[in-house]
């Protein structure tokens, strides 16, 4: 048809266009009509058909060719195929001949390209001519094989589920292969394509048999039998699927476009030098040193020279070269001229400007022979030096990331979805392995155990989280891998997405955390054993001590000796102690096996009441005033809150030295938080010792106990993210200050 982005029309046909060659030589007729119905190109075939000329039909509107009865069912296909734009639609209907009367005709609509110039392609044959079609089809295929020879094409034919696929002589003979070198199988073709393009090929395949093209096409490079590589382009569809979806079959072509993706390179790279910096021309004289005949007037504005000192003759051009690239330069051209090119491109250099500066230049320069006098060279320069100096930089940056890359304690590796790219030192001596080489040799589940610890397969656990990373950017796991004798280790690795070479690529951070997890494996043993210790201060050792309590008692009661009763009294005191030590110490056993996780929301008031509740049946003899309306609020704590109002509680009695102990609570909702105050009427506490109070072991003032409860208060509510403190009371006795975090 019309190259992409030209309007198709039968006056616009010029050029060695081959699609537009096997169209014409179609007996069907293929028009293309645009939205409104108009008719903007119609092959020649139209005139075999219905008598009428290309010219005749194109700008007319296709419904005034059909007939009256057949309009409404060709504006419904039409309609329809809009809608399902990935289906074909085929309609019969009735047109009109030139010369009046009415022909059945079979036509096939299809959305065109966009670009092309129209809307829809219809392709029509006459119903009434198909065993005419049918005997003209051998003399068309061989015109079409005509064309596709002509225009380097090659067939092929891929059977989706046997993995095999048919190919013409054509194709083989593009490469240099007979049919049983190229192979009969899809990976025969796959393992010739170049490694900077299996990416592109296969993500192109990939999305058309994912049905999110309407047809596969690439451009990509082939290994030839003799070794080189060769530019093709690759187009096709699947043409079968079965009733799932599953892919089938695919044909399409292959067309050899080597002549014409190396000259558009070569274009390209010749535009590049252009748009790096202002181009200025030269001749040379093929002499020693390049004496300089001509230079274009922009040499001033570029390198600073008048083009009048510079074109004597007598300038020899080597003499502008820096002194660090004369040498290679000279060299490279004589190699170049040594292989018979008339075309000479040595490597970037500098020259001297007139001013004594430096500027690199890239040369582009043909040796002109003339039979009848000396030859000259004919060139141009072009400023590279912001793209050298970006190079430059770059160069430095990378040394600079290479040298953190090694010089980082954790491995680090670069992989893309086919494996590992690199590694640093570290990676190595964390695997085991002699090189870079023997490292990127192997998969990523290769350096694993079988299994991970979950029971998942290494590969397929492997092939999850790589693909999570290249679809969000990053993973974070832990991961079980193998060194090169067999011995595995725990790691923590971290999946980032970058770009490598234009191309997405994961740079992995992998720890090993052998260490952690032996610590935390002792941490684990440790709170096993502290469990076991407090499940016998729960139920051994406090039974124990209450039947020791309980024969005490009896023993008490009968027992008239007076001397007898004191040791009596002593032995309940202490086995009380005791088992307030027990209840203390299981508690904080509590602490230190809870977890985060246990706090909670806890009602201040129904807990605080309950525990002075509980003291004041303990200690009868004690006086406890509620000295404000405790507030109804809820704290952010845990069910062990109760533990902290008791040991405060019980501790301004036991450790009081009056007659009467006297404990006032108080409580005071604030913005954030609620403060609860325990006033006694004690010794209070010193100033030197208040902040090693709730220390583990300190025991305060005058006391024989073993300190543990405060330590347990400061620990719990330090836990809930409150604070605890003490102040002094005038004129005696000790305040001890909570607060507590207020649910709001």
């Amino acid at each position: 048809m019309a190259d992409p982005g030209d309007t198709a029309t039968n006056g616009d046909q010029a050029g060695p266009d081959w699609y537009r060659q096997l169209v014409e030589l179609s007996p069907d007729a293929a028009t293309i009509v645009d939205a409104d119905g108009t008719i903007v190109y119609v092959s020649p075939a139209v005139e075999a058909i219905l008598g009428y000329s290309p010219d005749d039909l194109t700008g007319e509107l296709v419904s005034e060719y059909i007939h009256p009865a057949d309009r409404a069912s060709v504006s419904e296909t039409i309609e329809e195929r809009r809608v399902s734009a990935d289906e074909p639609q085929t309609v019969e209907v009735r047109t009109r001949r030139a010369d009046g009367s009415w022909r059945w005709v079979e036509s096939r609509v299809v959305c065109v390209p966009d670009g092309v110039g129209g809307e829809f392609l219809v392709t029509s044959r006459p119903i009434d001519q198909r065993e005419v079609r049918d005997t003209d089809f051998a003399t068309t295929k061989e015109r079409m094989r005509m064309a596709l020879e002509g225009a380097n094409l090659g067939i092929w034919d891929w059977d989706m589920v046997t993995d095999e696929v048919e190919r013409d002589e054509l194709l083989t003979e593009m490469l240099g292969y007979t049919p049983a070198e190229m192979g009969a199988h899809l990976r025969d073709w796959e393992a010739l394509v170049h490694p900077d393009g299996k990416q592109r090929h296969n993500e192109a395949l990939t999305a058309h048999v994912a049905e999110r093209t309407p047809y596969y096409e690439c451009e990509y490079r082939l290994q030839t039998k003799a070794g080189d590589w060769k530019w093709v382009r690759t187009m096709g569809t699947v043409v079968e699927r079965a009733d799932d979806g599953t892919p089938l079959r695919a044909v399409g072509i292959h067309q050899d476009i080597d002549d014409q993706k190396r000259a558009e390179l070569a274009l390209k790279e010749e535009r590049d030098m252009f748009t790096d910096g202002p181009a200025v021309v030269f001749k040379w004289a093929d002499a020693a040193g390049w004496p300089i005949e001509y230079v274009s007037e922009n040499v001033e504005a570029v390198f600073g020279y008048a083009p009048e000192k510079l074109q004597t003759g007598n300038v020899r051009f080597s003499d502008l070269l820096h002194d660090g690239d004369r040498e290679r330069v000279a060299k490279e051209v004589a190699e170049q001229r040594s292989n018979g090119s008339n075309r000479l491109s040595p490597d970037p250099y500098r020259i001297r400007t007139a001013d004594g500066a430096v500027r690199w230049v890239m040369e582009h320069t043909k040796i002109v022979d003339e039979p009848a006098a000396q030859g000259y060279l004919l060139g141009y320069l072009v400023d590279v030096t912001e793209r050298k100096e970006h190079e430059r930089e770059l160069e430095a940056r990378e040394r600079k990331y290479r040298n953190l890359f090694e010089d980082t304690r954790d491995a680090l590796m670069v992989l893309d979805r086919d494996g590992y790219i690199d590694c640093n030192e570290r990676t190595l001596e964390l695997f085991g392995l002699d090189s870079v080489g023997a490292f990127v040799d192997r998969a990523p589940w290769e350096l694993a155990p079988q299994t991970q610890p979950d029971g998942t397969p290494s590969k397929d656990d492997a092939f999850e989280h790589i693909e999570r990373a290249f679809e969000t950017g990053e993973a974070f796991f832990e991961w079980t891998h193998q060194r090169a004798d067999g011995t595995t280790f725990p790691a923590e690795v971290k999946l980032s997405r970058f770009e490598y070479e234009n191309e997405p690529a994961l740079h992995a951070l992998v720890r090993d955390i052998t260490e952690r997890k032996e610590y935390e494996q002792r941490l684990q043993t440790q709170r096993d054993n502290l469990d076991v210790l407090n499940r016998v201060l729960r139920h051994d050792i406090r039974n124990d001590l209450q039947l020791v309590t309980a024969y005490a008692e009896l023993v008490a009661e009968e027992s008239d000796d007076e001397s007898t009763g004191e040791y009596i009294e002593t032995v309940l005191e202490s086995a009380e102690h005791a088992i307030e030590l027990t209840q203390t110490a299981r508690e904080m056993a509590d602490v230190m096996l809870s977890a985060d996780d246990d706090i909670e929301h806890v009602d201040l008031e129904g807990v605080l009441e309950r525990e002075l509740d509980e003291v004041r049946s303990a200690y009868p003899d004690a006086v406890f005033t509620v000295d404000t309306e405790i507030p109804a609020e809820t704290v952010r704590a845990s069910s062990m809150l109760a533990s902290v109002f008791r040991n405060l509680l019980k501790n301004a009695v036991q450790h009081n030295d009056k007659d009467v102990p006297e404990v006032t609570v108080s409580a005071t909702a604030q913005e954030a938080s609620v403060v609860v105050r325990i006033a006694d009427n004690g010794p209070g506490v010193p100033p030197a010792q208040q902040d090693a109070i709730f220390g583990k072991g300190e025991t305060g003032l005058e006391s024989s106990g073993t300190g543990i409860g405060l330590y347990l208060v400061e620990t719990l509510v330090e836990s809930y993210g409150g604070a605890v403190d003490i102040e002094d009371t005038d004129p005696a006795g000790a305040v001890f200050v909570v607060e507590l975090p207020r649910v709001t």
